[in-house]
C-alpha cells in the first residue's frame, strides 16, 4: 500500500503511477494523471504527459518488444514492474529527446522501489539489451504479413486492424492508425454569452497561452497549454469550455432555439448541454439526463462555472425516460454510450479495453435510447443522434434499424449547416461520418431526423 501512496517525485514515477491505475483500476489516463503532477515543475510535468500517453497508444508493440527479451510472459511480471518496463521501452524506442543511459538509469531506480534488488536486474538486462538494438527489431514484413505489420508498427490491436482493413483497405487502416497515434489539439469553445473569439485570444495572450482559429470550424480556438487548463482565470471564469472538434459541431444541428425545450438524455460531462444552453441565449430549458448523479454533478459545476441557468438535470435511465414524467421536448439529442474508436487519439486505452463483444452489446443501447427518444418527441421536433466512432454497427445499422421501425422519422439535411468543406462527410440525407484520417478530426457518426406531424 505504501508504494501506491507515496508521492511521485520524477515524471518517470508519476508516469508509472497513472499507468499502473489505469492498468489495475480502469481508470482514463486523462483522469488518473493529473492529481500526480502537482507537485513536479512544470518541465516534468511534460514529459510524464508525453512518456504515459506514448505508452500506452504503442503498448502492444512495447510488449513485443520487451518479449523478445523476457525470458517469461511479460503478464508474470507485477503490474509496477510490467508498466515501468512498458514506459522505459517507449523512451527507448520512441522518444529521441531523452538518452537510452538516463531512461535505463531511472527504470533501475524504480524498479528497486516498486519491486527489489532482484528485478532492477532484470529491468536492468532487458532494457541494456532492447537499447543495444538501436530500434532494429524483427519487424514483421509488411508485404508478407501485412496485418501484423500494421499491428505492431501502428499499435492497434490485431482484431480492430483487420476489420479496418476490410473496410478502407491496407492503406486506409494504416492512416487511420498513424492518425490516432498522433497528439489531438486541444479545442477551445468560446462562451459566446460572455466573450467573442478574438476577445478571447486576447484574454488567453495575456495569460501566456497561444491560441489560432481553427481552419475546420468557425469561432473555434486551437489552443497550446503549458499546463491544467483549470489554471487559467479565464476558464475559471467561464469564458470558454474545452471540447473536441466534432463534438462541438453536434449541438449546433440540432438546431436549438431560445425559449424551447430541449433534451440532452446522455449528457453527463455536459460539453454538449452547455453548448446548446448557449445557443439557446440561456433562455428555454435544457434537460440533461444521465443515469448517475455523480456524472450530473460535473454537468452542474459545467453550467455554474459557465454562467448558466436553463439546465435542470434528472437522474434516470434514457433508456425509460418516458417514465420519467417531463413533457414532449422540441428537440432531443442522443449523444450514445459507444465504443469511442473516433476519439482513440485522446483515449488510447479503449483500443486496449474493448471487445468484439462490445459492437453487439452497445448498438442494443444505442437502438434503444432512439426509440425512448422518439416516444417522447413532440410531433415535428427534431431528433439527433451521435457517437464517437466509425464502426458500422453502431452508425449506419442503428440508423437504418430505427428508420424502418420509425418511418415517420424523416431524414433531415445537413449541408446548409456544416462548415464550409465538411459537405463531403454526408454520406446519405440526414447523416455523416467524420473520421481522424480523412477529416482531421475526432470521429464520429451523426444523424439528424424530424418526427412527422400527426
Amino acid at each position: 500500500m505504501a508504494k501506491r501512496a507515496r508521492q511521485a517525485e520524477t515524471a518517470r514515477e508519476a508516469a508509472l503511477q497513472a499507468l499502473y491505475r489505469v492498468e489495475r483500476d480502469g481508470a482514463f489516463l486523462n483522469l488518473a494523471l493529473p492529481p500526480l503532477l502537482n507537485s513536479l515543475p512544470p518541465r516534468e510535468r511534460s514529459l510524464a504527459r508525453e512518456i504515459a500517453t506514448g505508452t500506452l497508444r504503442r503498448r502492444n508493440t512495447l510488449d513485443w518488444s520487451l518479449e523478445l527479451f523476457l525470458k517469461q510472459p511479460l503478464e508474470k511480471l507485477t503490474g509496477w514492474i510490467r508498466n515501468l518496463l512498458r514506459l522505459s521501452a517507449y523512451q527507448l524506442l520512441y522518444l529521441e529527446r531523452v538518452p537510452d543511459h538516463a531512461a535505463v538509469d531511472e527504470a533501475v531506480k524504480l524498479a528497486r522501489r516498486y519491486g527489489h534488488r532482484g528485478v532492477a536486474g532484470l529491468v536492468n538486462a532487458v532494457l541494456r539489451r532492447l537499447a543495444a538494438c538501436g530500434g532494429d527489431l524483427p519487424w514483421p514484413d509488411p508485404e508478407q504479413q501485412p496485418l501484423e505489420h500494421l499491428v505492431l508498427r501502428y499499435s492497434h490491436p490485431r482484431w480492430l486492424v483487420k476489420r479496418w482493413s476490410r473496410r478502407f483497405g491496407l492503406a486506409g487502416a494504416r492512416a487511420l492508425c498513424e492518425a490516432n497515434n498522433l497528439p489531438p489539439p486541444l479545442a477551445l469553445r468560446p462562451n459566446r454569452l460572455r466573450t467573442d473569439p478574438y476577445a478571447l485570444v486576447e484574454r488567453l495572450a495575456a495569460e501566456d497561452v497561444a491560441a489560432a482559429f481553427s481552419p475546420r470550424l468557425p469561432g473555434v480556438l486551437l489552443a497550446k497549454l503549458a499546463g491544467p487548463v483549470s489554471a487559467l482565470s479565464s476558464y475559471r471564469e467561464g469564458l470558454f469550455t474545452v471540447q473536441g472538434e466534432s463534438s462541438i459541431l453536434v449541438a449546433p444541428l440540432l438546431q436549438p432555439q431560445p425559449g424551447e425545450q430541449i433534451l440532452d438524455l446522455c449528457s453527463a460531462p455536459g460539453g454538449k448541454s452547455t453548448h446548446l444552453a448557449e445557443l439557446m441565449d440561456d433562455r428555454g430549458l435544457v434537460t440533461a439526463v444521465d443515469r448517475y448523479p455523480h456524472r450530473l454533478r460535473l454537468v452542474e459545476h459545467a453550467a455554474q462555472r459557465l454562467g448558466l441557468t436553463i439546465i435542470e438535470t434528472v437522474a434516470a435511465d434514457g433508456t425509460r425516460i418516458g417514465a420519467a414524467g417531463l413533457q414532449p421536448p422540441d428537440r432531443i439529442l442522443v449523444d450514445a454510450p459507444c465504443s469511442g474508436f473516433g476519439v482513440i487519439r485522446r483515449l488510447p486505452e479503449l483500443k486496449w479495453r474493448r471487445r468484439p463483444a462490445d459492437l453487439v452489446r452497445l448498438p442494443r443501447i444505442q437502438l434503444a435510447l432512439l426509440e425512448a427518444a422518439a416516444a417522447l418527441l413532440r410531433p415535428g421536433g427534431l431528433l439527433l443522434y451521435s457517437v464517437c466512432t466509425g464502426e458500422p454497427e453502431e452508425t449506419t445499422v442503428v440508423a437504418d434499424n430505427f428508420s424502418a421501425a420509425y418511418p415517420h422519422f424523416v431524414p433531415q439535411p445537413l449541408e446548409s449547416l456544416l462548415p464550409s468543406g465538411l459537405e463531403s462527410s454526408i454520406t446519405a440525407p440526414g447523416r455523416l461520418f467524420l473520421y481522424p484520417h480523412i477529416h482531421g478530426l475526432d470521429g464520429f457518426f451523426i444523424a439528424l431526423w424530424r418526427k412527422a406531424q400527426r
